[in-house]
């Protein structure tokens, strides 16, 4: 009896009709082999359904508005056809826009549009309660592209390898623009709860990075912006020392709760514990995380 095949990654390209299977690469003339000019999404595929789509499509179309790749309506409406239809195990699907060939710095005439699967780990239940270690990173990032989701992103990979070869032990980093703020994760979106005075009162509040420091925009952070109040706030590493509960957003692992900053447990992980429940009940993930 033969062995199943293991399928461990699948391809498709945009042929300007419709969205094809391919297996073959990325020509070598594409500037978005070239020199990085391309724009990325990646969206998780979760009990065969692909989440989060409609926030992830405006992201990619945002993005490509802010560096002048042509985005048509009849490629969103494919990829949006794509993603609704497509019949895939649980992993990353990751749709990347590129520049096309081109000349150095010349206007993108036709951008070229790929899309992969693979298989990934997801964070079980047990993984998400256990909690994320993050630490602060010294080093800050002196570039002015951080948020966007693109060929260029070796900042976040080195600050990703920083955080883990670090003297405390770490899964994560939180990475300081050069004036001391702080941007993100790494890998993702921070959320922070803090105590705060509101008026005559004290409250905890849910806070995130603003976005105009920086902060990449998320799909899981806009689907926590829509389902709870959040404020953006600048954050310094002191202000970071005072927060109650944190957490990390982004596709692969949607909410994970923090369990420690620079080896200091938090005091109400419980807080981003029930965000991340929260999360995975309204994707039906409860049962299968």
């Amino acid at each position: 009896m033969r062995k199943k095949e293991v399928v461990d990654f699948r391809s498709w390209l945009w042929d300007g009709r419709s969205i094809i299977s391919h297996t073959g690469g990325v020509s070598l003339k594409d500037r978005g082999f070239r020199y990085g000019q391309h724009l990325f999404e990646s969206i998780a595929i979760r009990n065969a359904q692909a989440l989060l789509v409609t926030e992830h499509l405006k992201l990619l179309t945002d993005a490509a508005r802010r560096n002048g790749f042509p985005f048509p309506r009849t490629l969103a409406s494919a990829l949006r056809r794509f993603l609704e239809s497509v019949s895939l195990s649980d992993g990353m699907l990751r749709i990347y826009l590129t520049a096309g060939e081109g000349a150095p710095a010349a206007p993108i005439c036709k951008a070229g549009c790929y899309i992969t699967w693979e298989p990934v780990h997801f964070p079980t239940t047990a993984q998400l309660l256990e909690g994320y270690r993050l630490t602060v990173l010294t080093k800050p990032f002196l570039g002015d592209v951080w948020g966007e989701k693109s060929g260029n992103y070796a900042g976040h990979l080195k600050a990703l390898a920083g955080a883990r070869a670090g003297k405390v032990a770490a899964d994560e980093g939180i990475v300081l623009d050069a004036k001391g703020y702080t941007l993100s994760c790494a890998m993702g979106n921070l959320l922070v709860w803090m105590p705060l005075r509101i008026g005559d009162k004290r409250e905890i509040v849910l806070c995130t990075p603003a976005v105009s420091r920086g902060a990449r925009s998320g799909a899981v952070m806009s689907w926590v912006k829509k389902n709870v109040p959040v404020m953006e706030r600048d954050l310094r590493p002191a202000d970071l020392r005072k927060v109650l509960a944190m957490a990390v957003t982004n596709s692969r692992l949607g909410v994970m709760s923090v369990a420690s900053l620079d080896g200091i447990p938090l005091r109400e992980p419980s807080l981003s514990q029930a965000l991340a429940h929260s999360y995975l009940e309204y994707h039906g993930l409860l049962r299968r995380s």
